[in-house]
């Protein structure tokens, strides 16, 4: 064992004397478990409400915050913010109350709801045949996501976030990249406009569910949402 009076190495001092830390924050997020704080049967819920409310559709790479190659087409499977508010009136309250609450002790800024029910919410799900959901840079500086089922490497549907800011695409993603695999119950908070992520593919017979929340601020507003982006999420 090293002596701690052990003058340090020609290594470390030489470390110590150059190395600064980065000026841009790395990729980071804040987890909050609490499942036990949620109604019960929350996720029988929503889970049933997917299972009968969910739409189809083919998402398209049209907008500035994608990270697809052009021609590509995504099949989603979502429920919109507006059947979710309708069917599941306790999860707005959230989004605009307690859950919010959370998110501004993670920013220095305020946070603000979106104009409409779609940009607030969306319940996406995603199943093993084999897709995966679309590599994006996101717009809005916090992102929420509760998750409603439990993924680990064995079950695939891992968040694959990019370390590297300039990638630019799924492989550019995959060269350097860290994989979150959340759990029921767990709700999360990121910024990822500068990262670019995607959800791979399920390889288990399991299917993935997660409830995603959009805010805003005073120095990122909801104008900057990009054009063709709300068609292409939830095909309105």
């Amino acid at each position: 064992m090293r002596s701690t009076t052990e003058a340090p190495s020609a290594f470390a001092s030489t470390f110590a004397a150059t190395w600064r830390p980065p000026t841009l924050m790395p990729f980071h997020w804040h987890v909050f478990d609490i499942a036990a704080a949620l109604p019960a049967g929350w996720d029988t819920e929503l889970l049933d409400l997917a299972q009968h409310s969910a739409a189809r559709h083919t998402f398209r790479p049209l907008m500035a915050t994608a990270r697809e190659d052009a021609d590509a087409e995504i099949p989603l499977e979502t429920v919109n913010g507006e059947h979710l508010a309708a069917d599941a009136p306790w999860l707005i309250e959230l989004y605009t109350g307690w859950f919010r609450q959370l998110a501004l002790q993670l920013t220095e800024e305020e946070l603000f709801i979106t104009t409409t029910l779609n940009r607030a919410l969306s319940l996406n799900i995603l199943r093993p045949d084999g897709t995966r959901y679309p590599c994006h840079v996101d717009s809005n500086p916090m992102q929420g996501l509760l998750y409603l089922t439990d993924l680990d490497p064995s079950t695939g549907g891992g968040l694959v976030v990019a370390r590297d800011r300039n990638a630019r695409t799924v492989a550019d993603v995959d060269a350097d990249c860290g994989i979150i695999y959340p759990h029921r119950g767990q709700l999360y908070f990121f910024d990822a406009r500068a990262h670019a992520h995607y959800v791979e593919p399920l390889h288990s017979p399991v299917t993935r569910a997660v409830v995603t929340m959009n805010y805003y601020s005073p120095s990122c507003p909801e104008s900057v949402r990009p054009a063709g982006l709300d068609e292409q999420l939830f095909n309105s």
